[in-house]
């Protein structure tokens, strides 16, 4: 089965928020920007790229034609940054801790590679 098949029949995108963020900024548009060119508010665009793992299909269609990619683009795994068996909620945390000051991201890694040593 297609994955866009088979993430429209599971109605769960987990990597959507994430592509869709890599994809707008690969592409120089603000949030703002995109949500002009699909007619949808920078507050939608914030919630797709955030919190949303089950966008309508119609919305992934107008994104990823205003970012002139495949639906595909925005719905798979980038296994180039996670690798194929990441789990999506792990990736999302990772994902949120690129926001972190550097002195808690240096922290964090402290704790991952304690943790990895045991």
């Amino acid at each position: 089965m297609p994955f866009i098949l088979y993430a429209m029949k599971k109605k769960t995108t987990p990597f959507f928020g994430s592509n869709l963020k890599r994809l707008r900024i690969e592409n120089g548009l603000s949030q703002t920007e995109l949500g002009q060119k699909v007619g949808l508010s920078k507050r939608m665009i914030v919630y797709y790229e955030n919190e949303s793992e089950s966008p309508p299909v119609e919305r992934v269609a107008a994104l990823a034609k205003a970012l002139n990619v495949k639906i595909d683009a925005l719905l798979k795994n980038d296994t180039k940054i996670f690798g194929p068996t990441v789990d999506p909620k792990f990736a999302r945390k990772l994902e949120k801790a690129k926001k972190l000051p550097s002195v808690d991201q240096k922290l964090l890694s402290t704790m991952i590679d304690s943790l990895l040593k045991k």
